[in-house]
C-alpha cells in the first residue's frame, strides 16, 4: 500500500489521537444528518423566537385603525444566541457584514462575498489570481487578535454586524463585547473548528441570508470527512506514514496535537513532531539532530519556506527523505491548504494529504478536485495553468 519504508511501531498514543480526530470528524457527519433533516422553515441556528400563544391568531396583512403599522420586513430584528453564550440583536436582512479577523474573512468570502464591507488583512496580487478583483477596492480593517484593527474604519464602513469565526478562547465573550461597546455594532462570534465547520456554516448561512450556498459547502465537507473517516480508519498501524511539517527555515515544526497538525491527524498521518509547543502558533524549534533521529518518512515544507534550498544543503542530506526525494511545498493559493489561517482551506488540504501519502488509498483527481473546490469556495474557474502552478511542488517528484 504504502511506496515508503514505514514506521513499524507506532506510538499507541499516537493512535488513540487519529482515533479521536476521526470520532470528531464522524460527530460531525451525524451533526450534518440531524442538520439535513430540519426543515427549512425552522428558527435558524442560535436564534430566540418566542413561542406562539396556543389561541394567537394568525398575522393579518392588514392593519386596524388601533394597531400601528407593521414595520418593513427589513427593519425586523431578532435576538442571536451566539457560540459564546451572548444574546445579541441582530437584524433579519444583513447585506454589510465586518470579518474580524482572516479565518473570519476566508469564511465569509466562501459565503456571502458581496455583503462584505472590507477585509481583515491584505489581498496579494498573488491570492488575487484566484479572488476576483472587484473586491480590490474594500478597505483593510485589520484583525483583532493581532491588535491591529482599526475600530474607525470599521465604524465608517458602516457594517450591520461584525463576525469572529474560530476557536473559543478564555476572554471570548469580553472580547466580542468590547468591541461592540466601542463600535455600537452588534458584534458575534461563532465557534468553527475541524469538527464543528458544519454546525458553524449551517448558523451562519442563516444569519448571514444564505441557507443555499450554506448547504452546498456543508454537503461537499461531509462528503470530505465521510470519505476521509473511512480510507482513515482502514490504515493500519503499521502501514501510517510518519510526517515531519516544518516551516520558515525548516527547523521549525509544526507540533503534533495543535490545529496545524489537524490534516495530518485527519488522514492518518502521524506527526513526528509531539513536542510541547514553543513557538506562538502550535510551532516550536527543533534541531536538525532531532530531525535526524525522528527520520520520517515524508517532509512537508510551509509555503515561503526553506522549500527551494534543501536538496542542496548538505545539512539536510542526513534527512532520509530529503535524500530519497520525499519532501513537498503545502500548496499555496490564494490560502495555505493545511491552515495559516486553519479554516475551510483545509477540507481540500485533506484531499492532497491524503493523495499523497496514501495515493492507492486516497485516488483523487487532484486537478479535478481542485477545480470543483475553488468553484464552490472562491467563487473562481481556475486554469489548467493555474492548477499545475498550485501542485507543482506538492506531488511526486
Amino acid at each position: 500500500m504504502n511506496p515508503w519504508n514505514l514506521y513499524d511501531d507506532l506510538k499507541g498514543e499516537t493512535r488513540m489521537r487519529m482515533k479521536k480526530i476521526l470520532s470528531a470528524l464522524l460527530s460531525a457527519l451525524m451533526l450534518a444528518a440531524a442538520i439535513a433533516g430540519c426543515a427549512n422553515t425552522e428558527t435558524p441556528a442560535g436564534q430566540q423566537s418566542p413561542s406562539p400563544s396556543p389561541d394567537s391568531a394568525p398575522p393579518q396583512s392588514a392593519t386596524t385603525p388601533d394597531s400601528p403599522p407593521a414595520e418593513p420586513p427589513e427593519s425586523a430584528t431578532f435576538i442571536f444566541t451566539d457560540s459564546a453564550g451572548r444574546e445579541v440583536e441582530l437584524p433579519r436582512n444583513i447585506e454589510r457584514i465586518a470579518p474580524s479577523g482572516p479565518l473570519a474573512q476566508i469564511v465569509l468570502f466562501t459565503l456571502c462575498p458581496d455583503k462584505l464591507v472590507g477585509f481583515a488583512s491584505d489581498i496579494s496580487d498573488d491570492q488575487f489570481e484566484y479572488i476576483d478583483r472587484k473586491y480590490a477596492s474594500l478597505p483593510v480593517f485589520g484583525n483583532f487578535y493581532a491588535d491591529t484593527l482599526n475600530l474607525e474604519s470599521v465604524m465608517v464602513a458602516s457594517p450591520q454586524v461584525i463576525i469572529d469565526i474560530g476557536e473559543i478562547k478564555p476572554n471570548i465573550a469580553d472580547d466580542m463585547t468590547g468591541i461592540e461597546d466601542r463600535t455600537g455594532i452588534p458584534t458575534i462570534f461563532v465557534h468553527m473548528e475541524m469538527d464543528s465547520m458544519l454546525s458553524a456554516y449551517e448558523t451562519l448561512g442563516e444569519v448571514v441570508g444564505e441557507p443555499e450556498q450554506a448547504r452546498n459547502i456543508i454537503n461537499y465537507i461531509s462528503e470530505t470527512l465521510s470519505e476521509t473517516a473511512q480510507k482513515a480508519s482502514a490504515i493500519p498501524a503499521s502501514d501510517c506514514v510518519s510526517v515531519y511539517y516544518g516551516q520558515d527555515d525548516g527547523l521549525t515544526a509544526i507540533v503534533s496535537g495543535t490545529v496545524h497538525s489537524d490534516v495530518i491527524d485527519a488522514v492518518g498521518g502521524f506527526n513526528v513532531a509531539e513536542v510541547e509547543e514553543s513557538v506562538r502558533g502550535g510551532a516550536a524549534t527543533v534541531s536538525m539532530e532531532q530531525l535526524m533521529l525522528w527520520n520520517p518518512d515524508v517532509v512537508l515544507f510551509a509555503p515561503e519556506s526553506v522549500y527551494g534550498e534543501v536538496a542542496s544543503r548538505a545539512e539536510w542530506a542526513g534527512i532520509g527523505a530529503i535524500s530519497a526525494g520525499r519532501f513537498y511545498e503545502v500548496p499555496l493559493g490564494p490560502y495555505n491548504w493545511m491552515g495559516r489561517p486553519p479554516s475551510v482551506n483545509r477540507i481540500l488540504g485533506i484531499k492532497w494529504l491524503g493523495n499523497l501519502l496514501y495515493p492507492d488509498i486516497f485516488d483523487y483527481d487532484m486537478a479535478a478536485e481542485t477545480r470543483e473546490f475553488y468553484k464552490l469556495f472562491y467563487h473562481c474557474d481556475v486554469t489548467d495553468a493555474q492548477i499545475a502552478e498550485l501542485l507543482a511542488k506538492s506531488t511526486f517528484k
